[in-house]
């Protein structure tokens, strides 16, 4: 009778997966469903580079400086494609729910394609109403508008 082992060793396996210690608790693949406080905590501790965005060309490299956001204390910061980009934030207040608050960009002059480019992205990050965690990418949902994804980056200095 080997069954019973290996149904034992399979059983073991899969509670080990799905306990908080699991690979869903932190960097595994699927999402995290994350408290508002938890949610506010991951955000504040890292940065987030901007690496797609579905239909729309995402500045990096010769395509220009990539869009890179820290948040800290109810406010946002960072590169917008071409200026910065600052705005305040609220998490809540049910988990997987944000609010962004009058973005606003500086107002050096770049490229077209650069410009056209924030000018949609400030928009479209305006409106966001949902963040989720997936392993190592924060994703910001708009209605309408294709997720924004963003990779964790460590915060400078830190």
């Amino acid at each position: 009778m080997r069954i019973i082992p290996v149904l034992a060793v399979l059983t073991i396996t899969l509670a080990a997966c799905s306990s908080p210690g699991g690979p869903a608790a932190g960097t595994g693949a699927g999402p995290v469903a994350l408290s508002v406080a938890e949610a506010g905590k991951r955000l504040e501790a890292n940065r987030w580079e901007l690496v797609y965005w579905e239909g729309t060309p995402v500045p990096h490299g010769d395509n220009g400086e990539p869009v890179i956001l820290t948040f800290a204390e109810g406010r946002v910061s960072g590169h917008a494609g071409c200026n910065r980009m600052m705005a305040g934030y609220e998490l809540g207040p049910e988990a997987g729910k944000i609010a962004v608050k009058a973005p606003v960009t500086t107002r050096m002059a770049c490229e077209e394609g650069r410009m056209k480019f924030e000018a949609a992205f400030t928009k479209a990050f305006g409106a966001a109403t949902g963040a989720r965690f997936e392993g190592n990418h924060l994703y910001l949902d708009s209605p309408g508008v294709p997720s924004l994804k963003f990779h964790l980056r460590e915060l400078q200095g830190g």
